[in-house]
C-alpha cells in the first residue's frame, strides 16, 4: 500500500514545491521507487515545470532513445479528487507526495492533511517565518494526538530549507522547534541555486545534470542524507540498499566472482 506525504505550509515562499521537485526524481531514480506527484498547489509549479521546461528534453531525447520517459507520475488535481486518486492507487505506488496550496488554512486543506501518512514542513528561519511555522505544526501535532488514540497512522516533521551554514537564525530555528518538542529532520537542504533548477525529468544526483544546473557533490550528498532520512522514517523500501546487500552476498559468497559496487 502507498505511502502518502505532503509538503504544506501556512506560508507561500517557503519552497515546498522545490523541495517536491528535488527529492522525487532522485527517489524514484537512485532508490527506485515508484512515485506519483498530486499537484494540487493554485500556481501548478510542477506541472508548469514539466510541460513548459521538461517536456521539449523528453522529446529530444525520444529522438535517441524511443525507451525514454519521465521516472514518476505527476497529475494536477484539485484537493477535492485527491481520495478519489489515493484510493483508486493505493497498490500502484510506494509514495504519494502531495504538494498543498500555498497556505494551508482551508477546511479542504486540514482534510487532506489527516489523511496523510506524514506532513513535511519546509522550515525557513526567518524571524518572521517562525512563529506561524511553530503555529502550524502545533496544530500538526494535535492532528498526531487525535490519529494516535484512533490508531491511525500520522506524523508530522519540519524540514529545514534555504539552510545558510553559520547563520544565527538556523540555531535559533532548531533550538525554537526543539524547545517545543515537535519533530523535525536531522538533515536539511542549503541554500543552493541548484535546488531552484529542479526538473521533473532529470535527478540532481545525476552528474551532467547536477553540473549543467549548478549543482556540486556537497549538493548530492545534502540530497541523499534528506532521500535516507525520509526513507527511514516512513519505513519505505530501500531497493538502493537491497541492490548493495545482494551485492556484497555474492562477493562474499564461495564459488562467486568478486563484484565492484560503484556509486
Amino acid at each position: 500500500m502507498s505511502k502518502i506525504i505532503s509538503f504544506a505550509t501556512q506560508k507561500g515562499g517557503s519552497g515546498k514545491s522545490t523541495l517536491a521537485l528535488v527529492l522525487a526524481a532522485p527517489l524514484a531514480t537512485e532508490y527506485r521507487l515508484k512515485i506519483a506527484i498530486l499537484d494540487c498547489d493554485y500556481q501548478q509549479s510542477i506541472v508548469k515545470t514539466r510541460n513548459q521546461i521538461d517536456a521539449p528534453s523528453l522529446a529530444a531525447m525520444l529522438q535517441a532513445d524511443p525507451s525514454a520517459k519521465y521516472p514518476y507520475d505527476v497529475f494536477p488535481l484539485s484537493l477535492d479528487n485527491v481520495f478519489d486518486f489515493t484510493d483508486t492507487h493505493q497498490d500502484d505506488y510506494d509514495l504519494i507526495i502531495i504538494d498543498i496550496p500555498g497556505r494551508a488554512d482551508g477546511e479542504d486543506v486540514f482534510n487532506v492533511l489527516t489523511g496523510c501518512d506524514a506532513v513535511i514542513v519546509p522550515l525557513v528561519s526567518d524571524y518572521l517565518d517562525r512563529a506561524s511555522t511553530a503555529e502550524f505544526m502545533g496544530i500538526l501535532e494535535s492532528i498526531k494526538s487525535a490519529a494516535n488514540k484512533a490508531g491511525l497512522p500520522f506524523d508530522y516533521f519540519g524540514l529545514a530549507t534555504k539552510r545558510i551554514a553559520g547563520r544565527r537564525e538556523e540555531k535559533e530555528m532548531d533550538e525554537y522547534i526543539d524547545g517545543l518538542g515537535l519533530s523535525r529532520f536531522n538533515s536539511f537542504l542549503s541554500n543552493r541555486l541548484a535546488y531552484s533548477r529542479a526538473s521533473t525529468l532529470h535527478s540532481l544526483l545525476t552528474p551532467g545534470f547536477r553540473t549543467y544546473a549548478g549543482g556540486t557533490k556537497d549538493s548530492s550528498d545534502e540530497i541523499r542524507r534528506v532521500c535516507e532520512e525520509l526513507i527511514e522514517r516512513l519505513d519505505l523500501p530501500n531497493h538502493k540498499a537491497d541492490s548493495l546487500a545482494t551485492a556484497v552476498s555474492e562477493v562474499d559468497e564461495p564459488g562467486k566472482s568478486s563484484t565492484t559496487v560503484t556509486e
